[in-house]
């Protein structure tokens, strides 16, 4: 008998934490599970080996073990935590779970162990391209069974997977052993990768999904994995790609910061539970502006405003930076696939509410007029579209995006699919910004050697303005200003000293700046930059006049051969010897 609670999912903050044992959990057993399965067989079958298994069929099966014994281990610890929650009802009754919770139970237990299989198994051969999932008719009624009685299954399924595919692949064949072996690893995690696409279209947009989002509410760790929901990442790696700003260290930008800010916030207002958004959302914010102008710092702000606001109200959320190598890839078809599996599976298959960040966008979409498209660049142009179509995944408030370009250089089809809700993003423009960004925020830490006080830093604010420079200019030059005034050699006795003395000798030992200093650094970086710019625009000229008189070289060359050849073809009809040069 179940109270009516049952049917929740799991309720309590309690970390669940999977440390593997060294000498595992239950290795033996997963030993045994694997040898009813027929699987070592099915192996040493395909590889053929003249004295039984070799190195890399060993390291697969050890790989093989090890994900069976985790994923047991795993299944035992979730149902605990479960059953604990039913518990707490009151009731005297033994607790029954659900047929839902029974489902959880092993679609977690699967997803463990798929993803311990594809983690042991990728270094050993290369990963398949997934183009499909495992059917999931009957899928339901495999994983509501008991752990004890899933995990055989799941073995025999592998087993049967391969026997399969060792019938249809002719590779299986190969004459050579090198390539059989990597084939067992390679069809392995096809398997792997298959049954997890069948297994998540469950957790992430079926019945499971509600367990998803409260397991993404308390911290689970099996082994190096994190698990958010039914998504894992390594433990190690960072919650987030953001730098540690805030939004308060902006300076200008205000109505873009304002817009991202609203989206933000607007995101975050999602019901996962419902799977829908209380508002119609344009989940795309583009800012333009030039280099320096703080559209990186003012995406990775909003990103952090967005994480902050989600953790104080149980959200689960995170926020993603696409890097130039999630597109950039040298293989046909790879830069699109991974674009596409970033957005399916790390952002609308995450179980809470993301965020994104695309910086420098433009460099992404080559024009599609230019006459030398590659592929490459056609399939990223359909993988973006449809992403901000709404065709790969519905724009139905569950995440947003900022991305930003120093140059409009795209075709008017990308422009107006990216740029749907555009800003112009100046940075600091005024003297009175300038003076902000300066000595209240790059300088703050040595503040007080700057003479914060003096009335002529509005100056040097108006210095920087008339010279045009950007607020990564002012980095630059604010760097150098630290570097000086943190400029000295450590007395013996500060190795020696408590911390608060150690304050008061490094306040001794600065150097202190003056506000003439400052406009003077901010002058000699314009002189500079006037320079090189111009030093640039020389090059830039140079090397334009050399193109030009190659090209004329070379036509005047073929011209030469043309009449040549023209000459020749009028001799040869005339019946003249033809002329020799």
């Amino acid at each position: 008998m179940s109270d009516a609670r049952s049917d929740a999912p799991l309720q309590s903050p309690t970390p669940i934490t999977i440390e593997p044992l060294p000498g595992g959990y239950d290795r033996p057993g997963a030993r045994r599970l694997l040898s009813d399965s027929k699987l070592p067989s099915a192996i040493h079958k395909v590889v053929k080996a003249p004295f039984g298994h070799t190195v890399l069929s060993l390291q697969t099966l050890d790989a093989v073990v090890d994900a069976f014994d985790v994923a047991q281990q795993a299944g035992q610890a979730i149902q605990g935590a479960l059953m604990e929650d039913i518990a707490q009802t009151g009731s005297l009754a033994i607790p029954e779970p659900t047929r839902d919770q029974r489902l959880f139970i092993g679609a977690f237990t699967t997803t463990v162990l798929l993803d311990k299989l594809r983690l042991g198994l990728v270094p050993l051969a290369p990963s398949p391209r997934i183009e499909s999932d495992l059917e999931a008719d009957g899928l339901e009624d495999l994983l509501e069974v008991t752990v004890g009685d899933l995990l055989p299954r799941l073995a025999k399924m592998a087993t049967n997977y391969l026997q399969t595919q060792a019938q249809q692949k002719p590779e299986a064949a190969d004459p050579k052993l090198e390539a059989r072996e990597g084939w067992i690893v390679t069809t392995l995690l096809a398997f792997a990768g298959q049954l997890h696409g069948a297994v998540q279209r469950l957790t992430h947009l079926g019945r499971l999904r509600p367990f998803g989002i409260a397991l993404a509410k308390r911290k689970v760790t099996v082994g190096e994995l994190r698990y958010e929901g039914f998504y894992s990442r390594a433990a190690m790696d960072p919650v987030t790609d953001l730098s540690p700003v805030r939004v308060e260290d902006i300076v200008g930008n205000e109505e873009y910061v304002q817009a991202g800010l609203k989206l933000a916030r607007d995101v975050a207002a999602f019901d996962l539970e419902a799977g829908t958004s209380p508002k119609r959302l344009n989940p795309v914010l583009f800012g333009l502006g030039r280099p320096g102008c703080g559209k990186t710092i003012t995406a990775h702000a909003i990103g952090n405003y967005f994480l902050d606001y989600c953790r104080e109200r149980d959200i689960p959320a995170r926020f993603k930076v696409i890097r130039r190598t999630d597109w950039a890839s040298a293989y046909q078809n790879a830069s699109a696939n991974q674009l596409v599996k970033i957005f399916k599976e790390e952002i609308y298959g995450f179980d809470g509410v993301v965020g994104v960040y695309w910086p420098d966008i433009d460099t992404a979409f080559a024009s599609r007029g230019s006459g030398d498209l590659r592929m490459e660049e056609k399939n990223n142009l359909g993988a973006v579209f449809g992403i901000f179509d709404g065709t790969l995944i519905p724009k139905d408030g569950k995440w947003f995006m900022i991305c930003d370009a120093n140059y409009m250089q795209m075709d008017e089809a990308t422009r107006s699919r990216i740029a749907q809700n555009p800003f112009t993003v100046p940075g600091p423009v005024g003297a009175q910004d300038f003076v902000k960004l300066m000595r209240d925020i790059l300088l703050r830490d040595v503040r007080r050697f700057v003479n914060p006080d003096d009335p002529r830093w509005l100056e040097a604010g108006q210095a920087c303005v008339d010279s045009k420079l950007s607020g990564r200019n002012v980095e630059s030059i604010t760097n150098n200003i630290r570097a000086h005034v943190q400029d000295f050699e450590y007395p013996d006795d500060y190795f020696k000293a408590t911390l608060e003395r150690r304050r008061e000798i490094i306040d001794q030992y600065s150097k202190r700046v003056t506000v003439d200093d400052v406009i003077r650094r901010v002058e000699q970086f314009a002189e500079f930059q006037v320079e090189a710019e111009e030093k640039a625009a020389r090059d830039r000229f140079e090397n334009e006049v050399s193109d030009m008189v190659r090209q004329l070289n070379a036509g005047r060359a073929a011209s030469e051969r043309a009449a040549e050849a023209f000459q020749a073809e009028i001799e040869q009809k005339a019946g003249v010897e033809p002329t020799v040069p």
